[in-house]
């Protein structure tokens, strides 16, 4: 029980970085795609990754070439500031320790889930199929 909230402040420890300097959203910006949400979505790709490594359904080598390819596809879809803050936030030195954690930690539970290795298999599958693109 001790391990799994641990997990969870580890987790809430990495949001709160990604989201850290984020003003409130306002109206004319709702459909911008911007820091938050890249911020949001590279940690959830990260910990992916991470957890596949965890439960052994991807290579190191694999992981490595999945964040790259999720740090320039999500990159690519940010604008000036925004790209700059999210390259910042993923190169701070505890940002990936603190994800890595977070499914190392939770790899018991996750390991056994049909749920996370589908979607390792699709994202993989999907970065694959786009490489080139981005």
């Amino acid at each position: 029980m001790q391990a799994k909230y641990r997990s969870m402040r580890l987790w809430a420890a990495a949001m709160l970085m990604s989201c850290a300097g984020v003003s409130a959203p306002r109206a004319e910006d709702a459909q911008v795609y911007g820091f938050a949400a890249a911020a949001t979505e590279i940690t959830q790709l990260y910990w992916l990754a991470d957890t596949a490594s965890a439960c052994g359904w991807a290579s190191r080598d694999d992981v490595e070439s999945f964040k790259q390819f999720a740090l320039r596809f999500l990159s690519a879809h940010l604008e000036g500031s925004h790209r700059i803050a999210l390259l910042s936030m993923v190169a701070a030195p505890p940002y990936e320790r603190l994800v890595r954690d977070a499914a190392y930690e939770s790899a018991r539970q996750n390991c056994e889930s049909d749920r996370w290795k589908s979607g390792w298999i699709a994202y993989k599958a999907a970065a694959e199929a786009h490489s080139q693109e981005f």
